[in-house]
């Protein structure tokens, strides 16, 4: 065990003083306190005497690490409260009664620390604060004298009543914190927790007078603010202590460790002879050859990093404003889906795409309007929290019979477009959201059903070149429950047997030609995907080509089981 430092721990959990001892740290594991569950009934009291830990000899200790946010749990024992020497007549308690029924001693516990640590901070030494809630308690004295217990008056103590410096500002939740120190190993090392901090109060940054003038104090650091710059975290450095508040942390063991091991010894090197006997060598005066060149070319490629970093973010958020229409198309309803809708209509080959739906007239019309070589494209367009309704589903039916009146010819194709569930993500919806009912009568009506999920997954598609853009216009012409398929695709067979997981598949070709370098269609579960036959095997032998019975084909992605194989038949 290392001498020193000498740490005494309030409240720590077990696994943080644990981990201290277990690198050789010299702990004394105390306590402000446990809370005492007394369960007060209606009409009831109980007596309860302070259960801190402080070792006698706090004045000697190097330093104190306060957890105010371990609030541990104890049942309310009667004979824990009762003193078992006392060479005075009269016995002292504290009163709890109802509706009191949890008692918390660590407010007047740290009050009677604030005393005891004042003999410390005289000399060289740190106070670390893992911070709670500022709560304040009330504690009522009662003296029993003989068989007449008289109350003794009350005082009210905050459980960061031992702090020697506390410019407290509010309670205040929050999750969302920056680090505001300079770039030093301390900030690295904040910055390493900053996404699990948050924080239960803000602080002031304080101010003294010197020549006649209020200046910030300069012995305050703030470390850590919110989003709104208020100050969660601070270092106060006088010449005699160090204090750290820090924001809270749900699992503080290796925060804790690190800080004593990294930082803190940095900033206190007396306090820690074993770990900074060499510290000295880190100053520039004594470096090795070469070391400051290294350093500034290691400053240059930082700059330079995080001047690609920067550039880098713009191109990225470029891209998202570039294609958010497609999340749009996911997530939106009412005018904002039309126009994102509209969007991947003019992405996949569409001229003069109209959003009627701005002007509307009594009798309702579609939403939007395409004029096509093969006719008229109508399109109504729903985004939904549940799945469509039949009269939804068949609405467009109507305008489409409307239209061809007005036209004078039955060159109207009705479509109906849904974003359906749209408040939960796509994988988990309702895939296809109509029933068997609304597919047969959108057939029999000649009219089309889709969904925006199948456009998200067909632009895909189409950067894929599973299937071109002609094609999936095509598709928007179909009836009933609208697939995209490519076209002219062959069944060559479906996988019976895989090896090399996924890598070689076994089929029957049959009525076909399947080459080496050939691409090949793969249908699963409702998608298309392209791989390329790298090899041909038949009966253990590589061939170029084959066109009857068993083969082993080689490709440059996975098959799965029980997929679908197909081929294009080109012309």
């Amino acid at each position: 065990m290392i001498d020193k430092p000498q740490i005494l721990t309030l409240n720590l959990p077990e696994k943080t003083n644990s981990l201290l001892k277990e690198n050789n740290y010299n702990v004394y594991a105390g306590s402000l306190g446990k809370l005492v569950d007394t369960n007060n009934q209606k009409y009831t009291h109980k007596y309860c005497s302070l259960n801190f830990d402080f070792p006698p000899n706090i004045h000697e200790f190097d330093i104190v690490i306060v957890d105010l946010s371990n609030e541990e749990h104890i049942p309310y024992r009667e004979e824990d409260h009762i003193r078992k020497a006392n060479k005075s007549k009269n016995n002292s308690y504290l009163l709890s009664e109802h509706p009191q029924t949890i008692f918390d001693p660590r407010g007047l516990s740290a009050h009677f620390l604030s005393d005891k640590l004042s003999d410390l901070i005289k000399r060289e030494a740190i106070i670390i604060v893992l911070q709670d809630e500022n709560v304040s308690f009330t504690y009522e004295f009662v003296e029993e004298n003989g068989i007449h217990p008289k109350r003794n008056g009350q005082e009210e103590y905050s459980i960061y009543s031992f702090m020697p410096f506390f410019p407290f500002a509010q309670n205040k939740y929050g999750k969302e914190t920056n680090v505001v120190l300079k770039s030093s190993e301390f900030k690295s090392f904040l910055e390493k927790y900053n996404n699990d901090f948050s924080y239960e109060t803000t602080y002031n940054h304080p101010k003294i007078w010197k020549n006649e003038e209020r200046i910030p104090n300069p012995s305050f650091f703030p470390l850590v603010c919110n989003k709104d710059d208020e100050i969660v975290s601070f270092a106060y450095l006088e010449d005699d202590y160090g204090l750290y508040l820090f924001p809270y942390l749900k699992e503080n063991s290796q925060f804790v460790l690190n800080f004593i091991q990294s930082i803190a010894p940095t900033i206190h090197p007396k306090l820690f002879p074993f770990s900074t006997e060499k510290k000295w060598t880190n100053n520039k005066e004594y470096s090795l050859p070469n070391h400051q060149d290294l350093l500034t070319e290691k400053e240059v490629i930082k700059e330079e990093l995080s001047s690609r970093i920067e550039q880098k973010d713009i191109e990225i958020e470029a891209n998202i404003k570039k294609y958010q229409f497609l999340h749009e198309i996911l997530s939106e309803s009412g005018d904002e889906l039309v126009k994102a809708v509209i969007k991947f209509l003019e992405w996949i080959g569409f001229d003069d795409v109209k959003d009627v739906d701005e002007d509307k007239e009594e009798i309702k019309e579609e939403d939007i309007q395409i004029e096509t070589e093969k006719g008229l494209l109508i399109i109504e367009v729903k985004g939904i929290g549940g799945t469509s309704k039949d009269s939804e589903c068949s609405q467009i039916s109507k305008i489409k019979y409307r239209r061809a009146k007005e036209r004078g010819k039955f060159d109207v194709f009705g479509l109906y477009l849904v974003n359906h569930q749209r408040h939960i993500p796509p994988l988990d919806r309702q895939n296809p959201p109509f029933s068997k009912e609304q597919i047969q009568d959108a057939l029999n009506d000649e009219r089309g059903l889709l969904t925006t999920w199948q456009l998200f997954k067909l632009y895909f598609d189409v950067q894929d070149n599973i299937i071109s853009k002609e094609e999936a216009k095509e598709c928007l012409y179909d009836f009933g429950l609208i697939s995209f398929k490519p076209a002219n695709l062959i069944e060559v067979d479906i996988v019976k047997e895989t090896f090399l997981d996924g890598y070689v598949s076994i089929i029957n070709v049959e009525g076909t030609t399947l080459k080496k370098g050939d691409e090949l269609y793969v249908y699963k579960n409702d998608s298309y995907n392209l791989v390329k036959v790298l090899e041909i095997k038949v009966d253990n032998k590589a061939v170029d080509s084959v066109s009857n019975g068993e083969v082993g084909i080689k490709t440059d992605k996975k098959i799965n089981k029980n997929s679908k194989i197909l081929i294009k038949n080109l012309p």
